[in-house]
């Protein structure tokens, strides 16, 4: 499960956490801060996974050839027909156009005739993750609004609990762009950024309620497909 492997990856980021509370506490404050932006840039990497995997995962609940076409999300079809489309019609070469039609397009007939059931194979699962090419908060939207989201599963708040217990509510999207911002800058060698360990772990305490209220979203589109 996405959210299994996300955890385990998480395991990592906790443990760097830890060894730069240490590096911290013996005033080394050069390897307290390496080690912090190790763990945010290996944090938003797993999160970034665990999207990914529930692509792949949603895919492969619906996938099944199963369904009828109608029951699988507009947004799923639509990624799937509408890039070999605009390969087709960008063909310059006639032979080519009608080879590429007969690969290409055929196949994916079925998903736009409502009582045909697409074979199973039909629907590219790992097309269908290449939707997330980030962590920000409008590549998340869009995937979800791909599996049939109706909302925006960035907007609005989350309850987050502190590391003294405490409850807190937090903006999704500022809370995203803030955490997804570091590990950008410290990717791209920004000096100046400088996280502590508390850093650390105030982002963990967003990032994980969240991945677990996606991994549960995820998880209700795709019953609610099957259930159709």
């Amino acid at each position: 499960m996405a959210i299994d492997t996300f955890e385990e990856g998480i395991s990592e980021v906790l443990l760097l956490q830890k060894l730069a509370v240490a590096a911290e506490a013996r005033e080394e404050i050069t390897a307290a801060n390496t080690l912090c932006r190790a763990a945010i840039v290996l944090m938003v990497s797993h999160f970034e996974a665990f999207l990914k995997s529930l692509a792949l995962e949603f895919i492969d609940s619906i996938g099944t050839g199963e369904l009828e076409a109608r029951r699988i999300p507009l947004g799923v079809r639509e990624h799937q027909t509408l890039p070999r489309l605009k390969e087709v019609i960008s063909s310059q070469n006639d032979p080519q156009r009608q080879a590429l039609l007969r690969k290409s397009l055929l196949p994916l007939a079925n998903l736009w005739n409502d009582n045909a059931k697409p074979a199973k194979g039909t629907l590219d699962a790992d097309k269908f993750a290449r939707i997330v090419t980030s962590a920000k908060s409008d590549v998340i939207d869009n995937l979800f609004k791909c599996m049939g989201s109706v909302t925006a599963v960035c907007d609005g708040e989350i309850e987050v609990t502190d590391h003294l217990g405490d409850i807190h509510t937090a903006n999704i999207r500022f809370s995203i762009r803030d955490v997804v911002d570091c590990r950008n800058d410290i990717a791209h060698g920004t000096k100046s950024r400088t996280p502590t360990p508390a850093d650390v772990t105030r982002y963990l305490l967003f990032v994980h309620p969240f991945a677990e209220r996606l991994d549960r979203k995820a998880e209700q589109l795709s019953s609610s497909v099957l259930a159709d």
